[in-house]
């Protein structure tokens, strides 16, 4: 069966009834189920998952009140449409048939053009549903792929002026107006990104910097000390040592540079 095509399922304790929905059917493109009770319809309501259910008010065990509201409590069936089937015209029972989800009501005896016509609006207003239910789906995941590139964007943005600016770094707030957000957006992708703080990463950032100077060059510790952002000497040795179990002058040694920088 191609996938494209609806499938009804009919609930009807009555041959006769069904036989005659069939035929009126017959000649549309649709892939029919049938059920002669409401216990058989409920599985195969919940296994065909059926895009229009046709449900017989007069049934044995249960009748067709009692089977809608248990196919409009579960969810794999809870969206699905039903139309009633029944031999009354009375409008408490038309009120019932609503009241207990039903989405029409078609009398007996059927007249072919009214079966046929409701039949068709329903599924047209499924089909309508899902459409609906599918472009939702891929405006969320549109909306979520543009968010996480805002984001990536923002982050690389955060990060390149922290790069550039590292000897005197913008605060939080005035990093977060240049690459326009919020602070608190900022921080959480942050977050997200390296599971650090904006705070965080920029001493990281600074004293990675700072290792590699060491390593890599004769530069005093003072100087590598203004060049990364710290001000104070004793601070950055401190925040050195923290990082790397070592005072500045201490890796440098392990490195193989000189041993005679001041404020180390």
């Amino acid at each position: 069966m191609p996938e494209s095509t609806p499938r009804i399922l009919i609930i009807d304790d009555q041959p006769a009834s069904v036989g005659l929905l069939l035929a009126y059917l017959g000649d549309c493109k649709l892939d029919i189920l049938v059920a002669l009770d409401g216990r058989d319809g409920l599985a195969k309501a919940r296994n065909g998952q059926p895009d229009l259910i046709l449900l017989d008010v007069s049934m044995p065990d249960q009748d067709g009140f009692a089977v809608c509201r248990q196919l409009k409590a579960d969810p794999r069936t809870a969206e699905v449409p039903v139309i009633f089937l029944s031999a009354s015209n009375e409008i408490d029972d038309k009120l019932q048939c609503f009241a207990s989800g039903g989405a029409d009501y078609i009398t007996k005896p059927f007249l072919e053009e009214e079966v046929l016509a409701r039949v068709q609006v329903q599924l047209q207003t499924r089909q309508r549903f899902r459409l609906l239910q599918a472009i939702a789906v891929r405006e969320v995941l549109e909306d979520s792929v543009g968010e996480a590139h805002r984001d990536e964007h923002l982050f690389n943005l955060a990060v390149g002026i922290l790069k550039e600016r590292m000897a005197d770094a913008p605060g939080l707030v005035e990093l977060a107006h240049e690459i326009g957000t919020n602070e608190r957006k900022l921080t959480e992708i942050f977050r997200q990104h390296v599971s650090m703080t904006v705070f965080d990463y920029l001493t990281e950032m600074r004293l990675d910097t700072a290792r590699h100077l060491l390593a890599g060059g004769d530069k005093q510790v003072q100087l590598i000390a203004d060049l990364v952002g710290y001000r104070n000497p004793g601070d950055f040795t401190r925040a050195f040592r923290r990082r790397f179990q070592m005072s500045p002058r201490e890796y440098r040694q392990a490195c193989g540079g000189e041993a005679g920088d001041v404020g180390a």
